[in-house]
């Protein structure tokens, strides 16, 4: 009787040490392929979700994400899939549809005044949680403040893509894409108080920050406000520069005059000034032709507005002792 079952014995065990190593083996492989599946997916998990140029009736949404995405926004009143927006830069004429990037961002309009809006960041296939945002109450007064203008280098070649914030203490952030040569433009006619309630009062010689936020580095710079139109030095990815200490108090350096000439070349508001105001004009019509509204920016006689007329009225005002640049 014992043969009988010592018979059966052994191979019963050893099956069950088969199988109990089978199980092993599977769960190891299991989580290895998890592993190696979780390294390999690119994280579309939106980052520092910020809310800029706030006003009753827009706001711009810009994050990023730590791997190239395809991004857009559903937004709504009552359910954030109620209308979709696609990033500013997918929206051009010349888009082929919504390109891969890392730092996106998006504006969103005809809003409501002081009206509470639901939303979503769609990165790829993934949907982010349902988020919420504010716009302030009708901004009814305008600042007399020009807008900020710089440009950005990576190394010494112009910053092709990336986001410039204006931060300044008590204000809604303002922000502008960095448009190819590198360069930005932050209006500050309308800046509301970050709590909303109403328009902020911009003063001469308050600090501001503008931060450069791209894929390839970041920068910070930060500067005095003035009323009269603003032209930052070229800012370098990776820099930290500090432009409040260094600031010389307003006609302790004699800057030239103009010519006749000059004026009428470069003078394109005909304000009597050649200043960071008509390099604003050529800025804002880069990419289009003489036929355009403010064809006086075309300064080199090429027919197109172009980084070539930018550098010209760059050259123009360092040559005049860079009239409203620190």
């Amino acid at each position: 009787m014992m043969k009988f079952i010592d018979k059966f014995k052994i191979p019963t065990l050893l099956g069950l040490s088969i199988i109990f190593l089978g199980i092993i083996a599977g769960l190891y492989l299991v989580l290895k392929e998890q592993t190696f599946l979780s390294q390999a997916s690119p994280d579309l998990t939106p980052q520092n979700i910020t809310f800029t140029n706030i006003t009753e009736d827009s706001v711009v949404i810009s994050w990023k994400t730590n791997s190239a995405a395809a991004s857009f926004i559903t937004w709504g009143q009552n359910d954030p899939r109620e209308k979709t927006v696609l990033d500013d830069r997918d929206l051009s004429a010349n888009a082929a549809g919504p390109k891969p990037r890392s730092i996106h961002y998006v504006t969103l309009k005809n809003l409501l005044p002081k009206t509470r809006y639901q939303f979503k960041i769609i990165s790829g296939k993934l949907a982010s949680e349902t988020l919420n945002f504010e716009t302030s109450q009708p901004l009814t007064i305008q600042t007399r403040f020009t807008p900020v203008i710089g440009s950005v280098l990576y190394g010494e070649i112009p910053l092709d893509e990336g986001i410039a914030y204006l931060s300044v203490g008590g204000a809604v952030t303002q922000s502008s894409l960095i448009k190819k040569g590198g360069n930005f433009l932050i209006p500050l006619s309308q800046v509301g108080k970050d709590d909303l309630s109403g328009v902020y009062p911009l003063e001469d010689d308050l600090t501001g920050k503008i931060t450069i936020q791209s894929d390839k580095g970041e920068a910070i710079v930060l500067f005095k406000l003035k009323s009269s139109s603003e032209l930052l030095p070229p800012i370098k990815l990776g820099q930290q520069i500090d432009l409040t200490a260094s600031a010389p108090p307003d006609n302790t350096i004699p800057q030239p005059s103009p010519t006749t000439k000059d004026l009428n070349n470069y003078d394109l508001n005909s304000d009597g000034k050649i200043n960071a105001a008509d390099n604003a004009i050529v800025l804002q019509n880069i990419g289009q032709t003489k036929s355009s509204k403010d064809k006086k920016a075309d300064l080199n006689g090429d027919n197109t507005i172009d980084q070539k007329d930018l550098d010209l009225m760059a050259k123009k005002l360092k040559e005049l002792g860079a009239q409203g640049i620190y």
